[in-house]
């Protein structure tokens, strides 16, 4: 009977109090599986498939050229067209510019907001500048560029930026044709790479210790053994509550088996690392 109570007592709790009663951040946790995730990149693929950020620039580039030699076309036209690629071309500086820091190539990159002065020379933090500085990992060598902001910069997005890893020396790297591990797939959303490679492994990682409970397994001798069990249903509960908290449109009909199953495959593929390292 006090068993069933405390289980009623602890479904009946919010997620919250569960997670405040083992001393667990929800700061931290929100960190992990939603503010720190590679959403530029995700935003990317949603909207353009397999196409890589260098594609998406040398095609703007292209359609650029053939506007410009246009006679075909409308000013009014050309001006929505335009549009498109301004928005085409913003979405894959974002995920070059993502991808680039903080590190690119034997680079480390880092980059700072830095106050602009306006015209009663009052430092402005309205759009600054951003001073990017990169330090070769071997050599030590660094290099300094600027990304202007102020009201005064009127430079396309990707032109400045363009021009930031020009004066680094590192655009054609920033641009390089690499192959690299989508983050979506045609599937149900919830079985897409960013969720079952990265978010669940993330939060799973970051929850086990605080749900240490101790589990049977059976030998090959058939000789009960000890250890930490790796899915207490404690864990996963709190693991879908948590996912639906934070994308209830992607985890809204995952089952506690489906979590235990994407759980598994994480734990066995780092179990075989962990053997491969040795």
């Amino acid at each position: 009977m006090k068993a069933e109570r405390e289980t009623v007592k602890n479904q009946s709790a919010t997620i919250f109090d569960r997670l405040q009663a083992r001393g667990i951040d929800y700061g931290e946790i929100k960190k992990l599986v939603s503010l720190v995730l590679p959403h530029a990149a995700l935003f990317f693929d949603t909207h353009f498939g397999p196409r890589t950020p260098p594609q998406i620039v040398r095609q703007v580039g292209q359609w650029r050229k053939l506007l410009n030699d246009d006679f075909l076309l409308s000013a009014e036209q050309k001006r929505d067209v335009e549009k498109t690629l301004i928005v085409a071309e913003m979405c894959a500086w974002n995920a070059l510019i993502e991808s680039s820091f903080p590190r690119l190539g034997a680079w480390n990159l880092f980059q700072h907001f830095v106050a602009t002065t306006g015209e009663d020379s009052e430092p402005s933090r309205i759009r600054p500048d951003i001073r990017i500085v990169a330090i070769h990992e071997k050599t030590r060598e660094k290099r300094v560029a600027v990304v202007p902001g102020g009201k005064d910069s009127v430079a396309p997005w990707g032109d400045a930026w363009r021009e930031a890893f020009t004066t680094l020396g590192l655009l054609d790297l920033v641009l390089k044709r690499t192959r690299r591990k989508r983050l979506v797939s045609q599937r149900h959303s919830q079985a897409w790479p960013i969720f079952t490679k990265v978010v669940i492994p993330r939060l799973y990682d970051f929850l086990a210790p605080y749900y240490r409970k101790r589990g049977n397994i059976w030998s090959a001798k058939e000789k009960v053994l000890q250890r930490d069990a790796f899915f207490s249903k404690e864990l996963l509960q709190d693991m879908r509550d948590i996912l639906l908290q934070e994308h209830p449109d992607v985890f809204a009909e995952m089952s506690l088996d489906q979590l235990k199953a994407a759980v598994h495959r994480h734990v066995r593929q780092r179990r075989k690392s962990t053997d491969s390292a040795k």
